[in-house]
């Protein structure tokens, strides 16, 4: 289980690099570390060397989608919290939010894309 990870560190998952940008450059201004990735491979070994307290993840994405990702963190420990963003399933984050929330291990919240920059500081803020 991961442990004492310093809450400004965030790693934003998406497929789509001008979202990943966006989301960097608001959580930045937060005063966030951020690390970008635009697959699910890339994320996995990212995760394990940046070890974030929050991440920012696409639901729908080739290769690895979100729900196979949310199941990896829970295997790794994380504790921290997941945001996941979708424009194409909103249901699909559904099913990633309940596995999570089920196995009580981290916070998750959804962002509807496209996401405004208001909503996306409300939630980095929670962090």
């Amino acid at each position: 289980m991961v442990e004492d990870i310093p809450r400004k560190r965030l790693l934003v998952v998406d497929d789509e690099p001008a979202f990943c940008r966006f989301v960097r450059n608001v959580a930045e201004e937060l005063d966030f570390t951020v690390e970008m990735t635009t697959t699910g491979t890339e994320f996995m070994t990212t995760y394990s060397l940046f070890l974030p307290a929050t991440i920012v993840m696409d639901i729908v994405m080739p290769e690895i989608e979100g729900v196979e990702l949310t199941q990896w963190l829970i295997g790794q420990g994380f504790t921290g919290k997941l945001i996941l963003a979708t424009g194409f399933a909103p249901n699909y984050a559904n099913v990633a939010q309940r596995l999570a929330d089920a196995s009580a291990q981290f916070k998750t919240e959804t962002l509807l894309k496209p996401v405004g920059v208001d909503d996306l500081e409300a939630v980095l803020r929670g962090c």
